[in-house]
């Protein structure tokens, strides 16, 4: 990784990066095990894994939803969790 310093400061990882190294650079395991959950941090930071996924299962919920008041004949909006923010 590059320094995590840009032309506009820090970069919004660069915390979980130095927890992180500090974690490995100090750690007694050869296998650094005990480091996981700064480095699970640092990843969903750079690539937002869980934060996906929860929007993913919280859409699919809402699409059942939808479908199960559609079905019954009742009004259900569908939220939208995108930059609009406005319902469809």
């Amino acid at each position: 990784m590059a320094s995590g310093i840009g032309y506009r400061g820090t970069n919004r990882c660069f915390p979980f990066w130095e927890d992180f190294q500090q974690c490995y650079f100090s750690s007694k395991l050869p296998s650094r095990s005990d480091c996981i959950a700064p480095r699970d941090d640092y990843m969903e930071c750079l690539h937002h894994f869980k934060e996906i996924a929860r929007v993913r299962t919280i859409q699919a919920v809402e699409r059942d939803n939808y479908m199960k008041e559609k079905a019954n004949g009742t009004d259900h909006k569908i939220i939208s969790l995108e930059s609009g923010g406005g319902s469809s």
